[in-house]
This record gives C-alpha cells, structure tokens and sequence, in this order.
C-alpha cells in the first residue's frame, strides 16, 4: 500500500524467495561458490545449512536461475515424501515419462536419462529445499540413487539444503553411510552489522524507481539488535517500518519510526499495554487504518489487480490492453538516453576516451596475460553496462571462469549466462559479451569483450592500457572458443525457467511482455498455455536458439531485446 508514497515499484522486503532480490553477503557469496565448485567438479553429496530465515531457499532458486543449458535441474521444495513418491517427483521433474510406477521401472528410466545426459556432456542436479525433514528411509533412497555411476563420474549431483538439524541427523550412526559421502559442506550465517546496513539499501535500489527514502544510522541500529541479521527478520521489521512511515507521512526512516515498529511487532505498544485506554491514540490508529484501507483500494499494483480478477474469473482481455496500455509507458520512457552505439566506438570507461590504440587480435594474443584478462574483460564489460566494479581478491582466487563471473557480476543487480555460440547469434542479440579465447601456446583462457561489430571489423575491449583489439568474423572465429558470457538484466524480474521453476506473477508478466511486443491472442492469466508456448517458440526459432518452449535465461534476453526500449548497450549501430 505504501508503494506509490515511496517511489517503489513493488515492495522491497516482501517475504518471498525471489532471487531478483538475493543479495551477496559475504557468506552467501562463499555458498554460492561452493555450490559452482561442486558442480564443476562432479562431487556426489553437497551439503548446505543455515538457520531459519538466514536466505537458504533463496539461495537455492538464485543457484538455479543461474545454471547454463548444460545442466539439467530438479528441484524438490517439499520433501516430506516417500521413497516411491520421491522417485516420482524427482523423474516428473526432469520430464521423464514412465508407463509404470514400479520402483524398478522409475529407477530404471532415471538412470537411462542420466547415461543418455552424460552421452551428450551434461550435467544433472538433484536439489533438495528444507532437506530436514527427509526420513530416514528417503535418505536411503538417496543414497541409492547416489550409486548411479559410470566408471569415472557419477551421473547425479545431490544437494541438501536445510536448517542445522539435517546435519546433525546425517553425522548420526544410522545415517553415516550418507555423512560420508558428503563431500562438501557449508554452513550460512546471519549478516554482520554492516552487510544488514547494505542489504537493505540492496532491496531499496532494486525496488525504487526514485530517490527519496533513507534510513538513519539508529534505524539500522534498532534493526540489526532486532534481526541479528538473518534477512527474514530484516524483511520483516523493515516492511513494518515503511508502513508506520507511511501512515505518519515520513520519507525519513528514523530510530524512533524502528522502535515504534518493533514495539508493535513484539506486542509491547502502548496500545495494547493501556487497551486503547488513551481515546487520542484509538481516535488516531483508527484513522490511519482507513487512510490505509484506502489507499489499498485506490492505488493497488497492476500485479494485485490481476490476482484479484483471476480470482473472481473475470479477467477480460480488454481490461487487459488498458492495463498495459498504463503499464508499459514506464517500459517506453525508461531507455530515452541514447545507446553506445550511436557513437563510432564503444566507451570503454564512462568518460569519453581521446585517444584509442588499436591492435590486430593476433599480435594481441601473443603477449596476452590470460590470468588478468578474466577481471579486465569483465570490468570493459560492466563499463558498458554503466556498473563501477570493484576487483575483490577472494573471487580473483577462484579458479573457475563461470563461478568467478557469477559472482562478481551478483552485487550489480545483473546476470551473466554462459553459451557456447557463434557471432551470428551474438549479434542478434545485439549485446556486449566477455569471449573465451586460447592464446597459442596456451592451455589456459584469455578473455577479450565484443564490444562493437561495423560491418565486417570486430572490436573487443578489455586489453591492457585501453587498447582495443580490431579482428574481423573469420580471424575471431579462429581464435574464439565459440563460449561467451553474456552480462544481462532481468528488467521484470520474471523468474525461474518457465514453466519448469517459476512463480504465477512470472507467467502473466511474460504474458504482459509478449502481448507488447505484438502476441496477442491469449489471455492474461497464469497459464503457460500451448498458445503462449508456441509464441516462445516462434521467438526463439527467430533467433536461432534451441526451439524448446522454455523460457531460461537466453530467451529472456531476446525477449527484452524484443522489446526494443529497456536501456541496455548494443553492439551494432541501427
């Protein structure tokens, strides 16, 4: 209700696990990269708790988001199952498709798509949200499933996620036979004072479309003696708090408005010590509730507004092209500054650059330090993108190339997704990528970023001293690995791949989007239907990806580009 009041375009501390919102403390950062690490390795058993409310789930559907077309996922949220029906569930995720429900039979069929995925060098993950409560004859099955093997690899990764008493039941006698075969394991921990302070500043930015609200250094205070940092209680105290602010007409979050807040939320105020003896303070919470009341009436987000309908089965498509008539002029207004292509050559800092050498990709190559690439790739990369970075060396440190751009890129607000691809698609997509390289000689990677295509000449940024490398499509493609790494912006938060992993409110807003970008005949409602299937498909056959009706991180990249007004840099001018 107090969106409008503070410039948000949807609520901040929303108790929901939306990885648009995950934020990289320093301990989150260190479980995501023990999570990539696992998964580059081919490890058996992971192993990852956390106390309640510490961001576990999130981390889990961050993880997921993040993953390439290479790694086949199944998440399991609700594990209070039996062994059959875990069999079931987990072959239902990954599509597998049985005449019989024998246990033999769903078995059988699980190892069959697991040797056909390692045939075609994939990776299959079983994740397992609030892994505490499997029984122990589901562990069993789980470690049964675990000897699904060749000879030098196993053919299923498990992870465990859950609350500290998962490890105390798998270091238990019974259950050692699991316990040993966890062959990494992590434990996440509240957020320190200052990671709290920066949290909550993570979640404003990423909801606000103004300036205008602050928080004092006593709110923060009053908050972390509150929370102790775990993010489900920051969520809380601070969702609170932007209401008490609203109904006092207050853009400036104070220690007072925090007390009031916890007082409230601890059911400790006034109000109900005295039992709305003082008649002034009834007088007052009465007002304020129907101010609130109407302000909910009159001013609810289009996402509300569409839950409403769907509930009361009188959604109309009519209704709906004058709702996003009103929606989408924020989408068309929002990408007015000009992109960097309308200049000759992409800056490669945000000033203007005076003078430009220019080397052959060869002569380049040759004297390249592939171990300082990585991080100048990324950060000509981020320059486009209009991000300042900063070189972290514990992230400098790891070893593999896709965990080190995940999480370098994550405090941005941006992702990055791995393809192996040719120029032809790149430029399709028309945005900058940090490209592989393997400079001769070399058993080790270079990285050098697309940064403009002019008709045949190619130039990369990210070299030494802001030289920019010029090549041409064949010279490029001789070099090149053929994998890219595309930075991007999940503009409309839709999350997850649909329909495999994803929220209700993410389908009608990929509904929203393709009725903008010209697919209209379905409804706008929360079906992913044959209809808007085919609309996907129809997108990706345009571009030349993998024609499956999914809709993951590259085809919500061609979607946004579709769109044609959300400010991202560009590659080719128009």
């Amino acid at each position: 209700m107090y969106n409008n009041f503070f410039g948000f375009k949807e609520k901040p501390f929303k108790l929901v696990p939306n990885p648009a919102y995950f934020f990289l403390s320093k301990c989150h950062e260190e479980a995501l990269a023990h999570l990539n690490y696992a998964i580059s390795q081919g490890d058996g058993f992971v192993q990852i708790t956390g106390e309640v409310g510490t961001g576990k789930t999130t981390l889990c559907r961050a993880f997921l988001e993040s993953l390439d077309s290479n790694t086949k996922s199944a998440y399991i949220f609700n594990p209070k199952l039996g062994p059959k029906q875990l069999l079931m569930t987990i072959n239902d995720e990954f599509g597998i498709k049985s005449d019989s429900d024998t246990t033999k039979e769903l078995i059988d069929n699980l190892n069959a798509f697991l040797m056909r995925n390692k045939a075609q060098g994939n990776k299959v993950i079983l994740l397992i949200d609030e892994a505490q409560n499997l029984s122990k004859n589901v562990l069993e099955q789980l470690r049964l499933l675990s000897n699904l093997e060749t000879n030098q690899d196993k053919l299923l990764q498990i992870i465990l996620v859950g609350q500290p008493e998962l490890a105390e039941m798998l270091e238990s006698y019974e259950l050692r036979q699991i316990g040993q075969r966890i062959t990494l394991s992590y434990h996440l921990t509240p957020l320190s004072f200052s990671e709290t302070q920066e949290y909550i500043q993570y979640r404003i930015n990423i909801a606000a479309q103004r300036q205008g609200i602050k928080f004092d250094r006593s709110a923060y205070r009053y908050i972390f003696k509150y929370s102790k940092g775990i993010p489900r209680l920051i969520n809380i105290v601070c969702d609170r708090a932007l209401l008490t602010a609203f109904v006092l007409n207050q853009h400036k979050i104070t220690g007072t408005i925090l007390k009031a807040s916890i007082q409230e939320l601890s059911g400790r105020g006034a109000i109900r010590r005295h039992g709305f003896a003082d008649t002034r303070k009834a007088l007052f919470l009465i007002l304020s509730l129907a101010i609130a009341l109407f302000v909910t009436i009159y001013h609810q987000p289009l996402m509300n507004k569409l839950h409403l309908l769907l509930r009361t089965g009188r959604i109309q498509k009519a209704d709906t092209v004058r709702s996003l008539e009103s929606e989408t002029k924020s989408l068309d207004t929002a990408a007015q500054a000009p992109s960097w292509s309308e200049s000759e050559t992409a800056p490669a800092t945000k000033n203007a650059r005076t003078q430009i050498t220019r080397v052959d990709l060869a002569d380049y190559l040759r004297n390249m330090d592939v171990h300082a690439s990585r991080y100048l790739a990324f950060k000509y990369a981020m320059d486009l993108w209009n991000v300042t970075t900063e070189n972290k060396a514990f992230l400098d440190s790891i070893a593999d190339d896709q965990s080190f751009f995940r999480l370098s890129i994550k405090p941005s607000g941006l992702s990055i997704h791995r393809v192996e691809a040719d120029m032809n698609l790149l430029i399709k997509l028309n945005l900058p990528a940090i490209l592989e390289f393997y400079p001769p000689g070399s058993t080790s990677p270079g990285f050098l970023t697309l940064s403009q295509v002019i008709g045949n000449r190619i130039e990369l940024g990210g070299a030494v001293d802001d030289t920019i490398v010029v090549t041409d499509q064949n010279e490029l493609e001789f070099y090149w690995s053929g994998v890219a790494y595309i930075p991007w912006k999940n503009f409309l938060s839709i999350w997850g791949i649909i329909p495999k992993h994803s929220y209700k409110d993410s389908i009608i807003t990929l509904k929203l989007l393709l009725y903008d970008i010209g697919f209209t005949d379905f409804e706008i409602n929360a079906d992913y239907d044959d209809v808007t299937q085919m609309a996907i498909e129809k997108i990706q056959a345009k571009y030349g990806v993998p024609v499956d009706g999914f809709v993951g991180p590259l085809t919500k990249i061609i979607l946004y580009r579709e769109k044609k007004s959300f400010d991202m840099p560009q590659l080719t001018r128009q």
